[in-house]
């Protein structure tokens, strides 16, 4: 199993949306969750973990753009 820990500091957007998207972001080989401060994402292998690591740096280049709107 890969793991990726990703810390936010407490940034309650960031935080919320990834908790949406733990309902989206799950599948057989990997997974996204919150934990804490913390997002992880959880790969059963390198390729997963990739995928899932573009979704998290994506997802918070956006909201990093849409705070200082």
């Amino acid at each position: 199993m890969y793991k990726l820990v990703v810390e936010v500091d407490e940034d309650a957007l960031a935080l919320r949306i990834f908790k949406i998207l733990e309902k989206e972001v799950r599948f057989s080989r990997g997974r996204l969750y919150v934990e804490g401060n913390k997002i992880v994402a959880e790969a059963a292998d390198a390729s997963s973990l990739r995928s899932l690591l573009h979704t998290v740096m994506r997802t918070l280049y956006i909201i990093e753009h849409l705070e200082r709107m």
